[in-house]
This record gives C-alpha cells, sequence and structure tokens, in this order.
C-alpha cells in the first residue's frame, strides 16, 4: 500500500501557557501543503517492524516515529504480523513542517485499512497524541485550530492560497529545545489577533497578513538569517513570510506565481532546500 504524507505549515502560533509536566498549551493554525513524502506498507509474516528511509539521517529503530505508531497499534490490537515501512522522504527533517508527524499518522491510517482494524478518527487520534503534538492534526489534515497540547482540533474553512514559497537554511532547530527557551512573558502575545474569523470569513488576504509565531522570538535571536530570508520575501512582494512551527523553514504568501518566482530565484543562489508549494483540501484518506 503506497501512502502519501503531507508537511503542514504554522499560520499563526501563539503559546497560552505551560503544564506541570512540561507540555506547553498552544493555540496555533495548521494548515495541510503539497510537499509530501511516500511511503510504501508491506505486511511481512514475522512479527518485525523493519523502517527504510531514504534519508539516512532519520532515525529507523524506536525512534522513528513510524516505528513508534507501529508498535503502539500492534500492542494494543495483538497483532502479530510484521510490516516493512519503506519511506521516501521529500520533506525536510527538523524544519517545523511536521514530516516526521505526517510520516507516523499516514501508518496510522495505512495500518488502519491494511489490518482491517476499524479505527475512527478519535481512536486514530488517541493513538496519534501519544507519539507527538503535531500527529492528530496530521491524522485530520486541511485547515485546523489547535490547542492544548494539540489534540483540541477545530476544523475551520479551507484556507486557499497557490503561492508559497518555503525556505529551509542549513541550520536546523530542535522543537524540545526552542520550547524550553521560550520567555513566559511571550506567552498570549496576539490576544486580539483575528485570524480565525478572517478564515472562516474567507478573507484569503487579511489572513495572509495576520500570520504571527511566538517561536520565532527563540530563533532568530540564535539564526538571524531568518529574518534575512523574510526581507527578501517581502522586498519581492509577498504579502507576508514567517517561520513555521519551532523552524528552521520560513515561508512566503506570494500574490501570484511571478512574485513567488522572483523570490525562489533570488533565494535558490544561497538555498539548496527551497520549495514551491501551495494549500491543500485534505482528505483523511491519502493513499493507493
Amino acid at each position: 500500500m503506497k501512502l502519501y504524507s503531507y508537511g503542514k505549515i504554522n499560520l499563526f502560533l501563539d503559546i497560552e501557557g505551560k503544564l506541570e509536566n512540561g507540555y506547553h498549551l498552544i493555540k496555533t493554525v495548521m494548515q495541510s501543503i503539497d510537499i509530501h513524502d511516500e511511503i510504501i506498507i508491506k505486511e511481512l509474516s514475522n512479527d518485525e517492524i523493519i523502517i527504510e528511509c531514504s534519508d539516512k539521517s532519520i532515525p529507523t529503530d524506536i525512534r522513528n516515529t513510524c516505528f513508534k505508531a507501529t508498535k503502539i497499534i500492534k500492542e494494543k490490537y495483538n497483532i502479530r504480523s510484521g510490516i516493512l515501512i519503506s519511506i521516501n522522504k521529500n520533506i525536510p527533517s527538523e524544519a517545523g513542517l511536521a514530516g516526521g508527524s505526517s510520516n507516523s499518522a499516514a501508518v496510522i491510517k495505512g495500518l488502519n485499512k491494511l489490518w482491517s482494524l476499524n479505527m475512527n478518527s478519535n481512536e486514530m487520534i488517541e493513538i496519534a497524541l501519544q507519539i507527538g503534538a503535531d500527529v492528530p492534526f496530521c491524522i485530520m489534515g486541511g485547515t485546523y485550530l489547535a490547542q492544548g497540547i494539540g489534540e483540541k482540533l477545530t476544523k475551520l474553512d479551507d484556507f486557499i492560497w497557490d503561492n508559497i514559497l518555503l525556505v529551509k537554511p542549513e541550520f536546523s532547530m530542535s522543537t524540545s529545545f526552542v520550547y524550553k527557551n521560550l520567555n513566559s512573558l511571550d506567552y498570549n502575545s496576539y490576544k486580539s489577533n483575528n485570524i480565525l474569523n478572517l478564515i472562516n470569513q474567507n478573507k484569503y488576504n487579511d489572513v495572509a497578513l495576520s500570520t504571527a509565531n511566538t517561536l520565532e522570538k527563540v530563533v532568530v535571536p540564535l539564526h538571524s538569517e531568518v529574518n534575512s530570508i523574510k526581507s527578501i520575501m517581502l522586498e519581492n512582494s509577498a504579502i507576508s513570510s514567517i517561520m513555521t512551527g519551532s523552524g528552521s523553514v520560513v515561508f512566503g504568501l506570494f500574490p501570484d506565481s511571478k512574485s513567488m518566482n522572483n523570490a525562489y530565484n533570488i533565494l535558490k543562489n544561497t538555498y539548496t532546500h527551497i520549495y514551491k508549494t501551495k494549500t491543500i483540501k485534505y482528505s483523511i484518506d491519502f493513499f493507493d
């Protein structure tokens, strides 16, 4: 079975507080985008979980999100079959695009079908939460408000944007590092932001002007090139440009392909990992 594992950007990300267990309470608008990995899952006659990945920097043992998802499902449903999972990576890792989270979500959905488990979305999200905060969103996809630690999902109207440029600098960011170094004084930085109403009113340009990410306050002082990338995008007519998630990818929302291509042609001289993409309307089933 071939699975399609789509990345995401955060159109908006604020932190509302911190729990005693160390998890942060988030308020974020997540949006599925067209950049995706391809995953092939194949049942094995033995009891093994075998992960193969085209990106050799990604672990293929219990640290791998797909391994974790498979192990949880096998134990929960007493599955004796093994599984071979082959991941062809296009989404860069440690980039804020939820590549690992999306991979595990795709595997949860794929195994649900392969093994005829008949899990509903809530049951899949219950498993997803054991893997990571972005995984519940990746189960559902599309345009969602995520709150709590990522498990409280509210469907929003589809945000449609055809000209998005992603730039991944050479540095990567650890999500745990970024959250640990966020100053509590920066919580609730954007209380007056009206992005949710603007999305549901389909005022896409106004949505673009309302993008914001609190976590930039940790990353930018360490890596000023985030602002350099944003400046080049804005100088080339991007309506807005921000970092996604905990970084390090910076994205720009452009009004047309011409301005996006202008920025692309400038930035590609410096950055190898640069992608043109668009938003997608998500279906909970993305596999062949």
